[in-house]
């Protein structure tokens, strides 16, 4: 291992894995942190020397102590602080003078506890760094390392025995949550490689470790818990080095940005889906429940990878009910049933009637009623089936379980594909658990555990391919950026930029007079659109400023009058005129929006169009600039994409058009970076397949170029 150099802080491995702890606030009693510290280190049969720290004993649980770390014979790699906060500052001075390398501080109430405890943490850290000493925390549960045996924490997590190391590494902003999350895991069989709670990361953070874990061997699947990021670039580009599957669960999910928003790019791309975009962009998978994160990524490491993505499940067991329920759950998770081969079909021929040959399977429908010969033919049947993606068994109580049980390891692990195995009967079904932990193959409690790791494995099938993708190319048909100012753009200055990056806008031109906006509109052609013009106003129809479908110059002349009363009142002042434009019609409606998020950069948004946007919510949000594939993704990724195939005999609209509308925008919103506040396309009109799209309304706003 990796060993500190004089003068130069403790590598990350050699506090992860330590040759020597110290225990400060050791205790013989388990009731407190300090006892529980030293008693779970023995417990776990840790390797190295502990040096038990607590000036009113002489002896801790067999050991000798002393009465500071500076007393101590040795100076420890790491020193384990599980004290008052009002005798911490004291505790870390006396561990840098005596040459410690790293402090886990188990201790709270600092920086989160308020403006007192966030100057003492400033003071602890002012105190470490001096030294070149680390800290990890504070606010943490420490460091749970099973490969190395050093279980250097407090959590109640470890009163179990018997944490067998594993692939799955862990940092997580909540220790306690942690704990919970290992627990969770050791019942399914999961197994650990080092897990960090890293809590108020006054030092070390969350991306120090990931860091480690992307670069360590016995690490295979990596889970993240995330409130905050300290360093967003740095997160993103160690995502895609990792070359390992990566699971997240975002705390704060529903953090909105901009809720004072000019434009609805700004109400809708918000905190956690630029979040989630940044993390699907580099491969990663973002999830919604910590427990179902460990059993994904558990699956990760013990079943085989989906083939591809997309295909379809095949559910099988004894019983219809919960094969059946199981189906019906599918649908909503954005799953499917599997379409059967005729070699498939042949296959469980052998066994059922031909009535009875379809998915879900029921075998009590079989000849000879269940048998494990017929359930095992047909489950490698599905396995050689090009459209199954994953067999699943929901096993419901019966006679000798735990021997039936036995049947899918063997199964699972010659398939080459996942087997998911579903114990549903609860406390009874205890020995059918037993069963598989003792084969080391997953099982599942609940049909919606497994559906939410199907969708996981799902998403990563799709990260993979996604971290060997080239970079998007720049395309062609982009001019000049025109000059533009600051502020708040009009709408024919937002369509100015659009058509610069070679974006079809709506054929249009200004009028300041009833007989200027005729004679555009002559020229135009009937019907043609009239609206107002003020950088004062967001949202025009809603306040009377747009006319649509006007037929003849009288209908232009009436439109201009009121348009400009109403012009006046929304924006006394600040009026611009009006503007006349082609009438546009299509098959479907797209909203195209891009922005410059604070954190990660230039973000672009889709979702289905016109004045229900935000109310409808559809919209999948990626970082700029996207490739044509992947602004086609997007796209199919909404609810509303089957609605773009046609309908009850409408045509197609063109998504080929909507999609290189997209990628164009997002080279703009690229080019422009942190200049970019928001820009809006809504509607973006598609018309039939084949026949272009076009961007008919446009907002946009722009900070000044910074030097």
């Amino acid at each position: 291992m990796e060993e500190a150099k004089p003068g130069r802080p403790l590598p990350i491995a050699r506090i992860v894995a330590p040759r020597s702890v110290a225990v400060v606030g050791a205790s013989d009693d388990v009731g407190k942190f300090g006892g529980r510290v030293i008693h779970y280190l023995q417990k776990h049969g840790f390797p190295g020397q502990l040096l038990p720290i607590n000036p009113n004993r002489a002896m801790i649980r067999g050991l000798p102590a002393f009465p500071r770390v500076s007393a101590a014979p040795v100076a420890a790699d790491v020193a384990i602080l599980a004290v008052p906060a009002s005798s911490l500052e004291a505790q870390i001075a006396d561990c840098a003078a005596a040459g410690v390398g790293a402090c886990i501080v188990i201790t709270g109430k600092l920086a989160e506890a308020g403006p007192e405890g966030a100057a003492l943490q400033d003071r602890v850290l002012s105190i470490a760094r001096a030294a070149n000493m680390r800290l990890v925390g504070p606010n943490c549960l420490g460091i749970f390392n099973p490969i190395d045996r050093a279980m250097l924490s407090s959590s109640l997590a470890l009163e179990e025995d018997d944490y067998a190391p594993g692939g799955i590494g862990m940092v997580s902003q909540s220790g306690a949550l942690m704990g919970t999350l290992l627990s969770f895991g050791r019942h399914h069989g999961a197994r650990f490689s080092r897990c960090i709670s890293v809590g108020n990361q006054a030092d070390l953070g969350l991306e120090d470790f990931l860091e480690y874990l992307v670069q360590d061997d016995d690490t295979r699947v990596i889970g993240l818990y995330i409130e905050g990021l300290r360093d967003p670039a740095r997160f993103r580009a160690l995502l895609r080095a990792a070359g390992k599957p990566v699971f997240i669960v975002k705390a704060g999910r529903s953090e909105a940005g901009a809720q004072a928003a000019r434009s609805h790019t700004a109400s809708l791309a918000g905190a956690f889906p630029a979040f989630e975009a940044i993390c699907r962009d580099a491969g990663a998978v973002v999830m919604d429940d910590p427990q179902m994160m460990v059993l994904a990524c558990d699956a990760a490491i013990r079943l085989p990878p989906l083939p591809a993505p997309g295909l379809g499940l095949a559910p099988i067991a004894s019983s219809g009910g919960s094969t059946v329920t199981f189906a019906d759950m599918l649908p909503g998770a954005g799953l499917r049933l599997a379409h059967m081969s005729d070699a498939t079909r042949a296959a469980l021929g052998r066994w059922m009637p031909d009535t009875h040959i379809a998915l879900p399977v029921d075998t009590g429908s079989f000849h000879e009623g269940t048998s494990g010969d017929g359930l095992s033919d047909c489950i490698r049947a599905f396995m050689a089936d090009d459209d199954v993606g994953a067999v699943v068994v929901p096993m419901t109580t019966q006679p000798d379980m735990a021997g039936r049980t036995a049947l899918f390891p063997p199964l699972g692990r010659e398939g080459g594909k996942p087997l998911l195995y579903l114990m549903t009967a609860g406390a009874v079904g205890d020995a059918s658990r037993a069963v598989m932990r003792a084969a080391d193959f997953p099982f599942y409690d609940r049909m919606s555990d497994a559906i939410a790791v199907i969708r996981a494995l799902e998403a990563e099938a799709e990260g993979r391919a996604r971290r060997v993708a080239p970079q998007p190319a720049r395309p062609a048909g982009i001019g000049p950026e025109p000059a533009l100012p600051a502020g708040a753009l009009t709408e024919g200055e937002a369509k100015r930029l659009l058509a610069a990056y070679g974006i079809p806008v709506t054929r249009e031109a200004a009028a300041m007079t009833a007989d200027e906006a005729v004679a555009v509109a002559r020229g135009i052609g009937f019907p043609a659109v009239l609206k107002g013009v003020s950088r004062a106003v967001v949202h025009k129809s809603d306040l009377g400023l747009v006319r649509l479908n006007l037929r003849d110059e009288a209908a232009v002349r009436t439109a201009f009058a009121e348009v400009v009363a109403a012009l006046e009142r929304a924006a006394p002042g600040a009026a611009e005129g009006c503007v006349i434009q082609e009438m546009a019609r299509g098959e479907a409606e797209l909203f195209l929006g891009a922005t410059c998020d604070p954190q990660f950069g230039p973000m672009v948004l889709v979702g289905a169009g016109g004045v229900l946007v935000e109310f409808l919510q559809d919209v999948r949000t990626a970082p700029a600039p996207l490739s044509l594939a992947d602004a086609h993704a997007l796209i199919e990724g909404l609810r509303a994409a089957p609605l773009l195939r046609g309908l009850r005999g409408r045509p197609a609209a063109d998504t080929a058009a909507a999609a290189d509308a997209l990628m164009r925008l997002s080279w703009l919103a690229a080019d422009l970076g942190s200049r970019l506040v928001e820009l809006d396309v809504n509607p973006l009109i598609l018309r039939a397949a084949g026949r272009g799209a076009i961007a008919v309304d446009g907002r946009a706003t722009l900070k000044e170029e910074t030097p």
